[in-house]
């Protein structure tokens, strides 16, 4: 999209530095909001991009980045796969996280959670409709967003004193790209590969994200799934998979949209497999899949 530019910041030296998002062009934003009382942590903050016209309530895409729990920012360039919702009526929020060397699970997720209770209770304040909120990610910002579709109000994943203890923390849709859901299987799978070139080896994240060797430990790590909190109030999901992922075992996607169509019934989840292709392909990124995804967020919030 011509208002979003992507571009490479100066590292220092011995520094490695990611691309970001331009968003100079967006003329209506809010960056660096704080969601949790009290906290100045960057990683407890998030960004609001509006349509340039209008004064809504507009329906709400929530994005949550990957970076395999340690790593990744609202403000690089994963949004890019939602961003142009503000030129289709839709607002568009980034949000951060604490990240694995600052915290394990389930604060992560207490995180999100007082996002999404912030979002809220400042509906009104930032144009946004609190009655039409959906949740996307991608890698590991897709296994936030599937548990806050099926573990809405769950007392024990969410810390109330991070402020608005009142709010629901329901959503009404959810996308999720290439994602980790099942960190059981993505331990084992994580152990389980081979390495890549120059003989790197990946860290096993799911284990650095919970503080346990989670293939162990099987039955406390069924606390983390997002399977394990599924009720028929789940809001429609729509999970995409590479049949080829190299980072994240695709198996975990069916499992997760069956999980899901047999509480609630056909067709609550659609699993989208791309065949052969692997972890962040280009593919999820080209217009044809955008309108793919816009398609369902449409049939839902429109």
């Amino acid at each position: 999209m011509d208002v979003i530019k992507i571009v490479m910041p100066e590292a220092k030296p011995g520094e490695f530095a990611l691309p970001v998002m331009d968003v100079s062009g967006v003329k209506r934003k809010f960056l660096d909001l704080p969601y949790v009382e009290g906290s100045t942590l960057k990683n407890q903050m998030l960004d609001i991009y509006l349509p340039d016209e209008g004064d809504g309530p507009f329906p709400v895409i929530i994005f949550i980045h990957g970076g395999a729990f340690w790593g990744g920012d609202k403000q690089d360039t994963q949004c890019i796969y939602l961003m142009n919702g503000i030129r289709k009526g839709y607002a568009v929020v980034s949000v951060n996280h604490r990240l694995s060397m600052e915290a394990k699970y389930p604060e992560p997720v207490y995180d999100v959670k007082a996002a999404i209770r912030y979002l809220r209770a400042n509906a009104a304040r930032y144009c946004l409709d609190p009655k039409r909120f959906a949740v996307a990610g991608n890698s590991a910002g897709a296994y936030f967003a599937a548990l806050l579709g099926t573990s809405a109000n769950v007392a024990a994943l969410e810390d109330q004193s991070m402020g608005n203890p009142w709010v629901d923390t329901s959503v009404q849709a959810v996308i999720g790209l290439f994602g980790v859901y099942d960190l059981v299987k993505q331990s084992q799978f994580t152990e389980d590969s081979e390495p890549g070139p120059g003989g790197f080896k990946m860290p096993n994240f799911a284990d650095q994200f919970t503080g346990i060797v989670c293939r162990e430990h099987p039955e406390l790590t069924s606390l983390t799934w997002p399977g394990s909190y599924v009720t028929k109030d789940c809001p429609p999901t729509l999970i995409q998979g590479g049949t080829a992922d190299e980072v994240v075992p695709y198996e975990a996607s069916p499992d997760l949209v069956d999980k899901i169509n047999s509480v609630c019934g056909p067709g609550r989840a659609i699993l989208h497999a791309l065949e052969g292709r692997t972890h962040g392909h280009p593919d999820y990124a080209t217009p044809e899949n955008e309108a793919k995804l816009f398609a369902f967020l449409d049939s839902v919030l429109k």
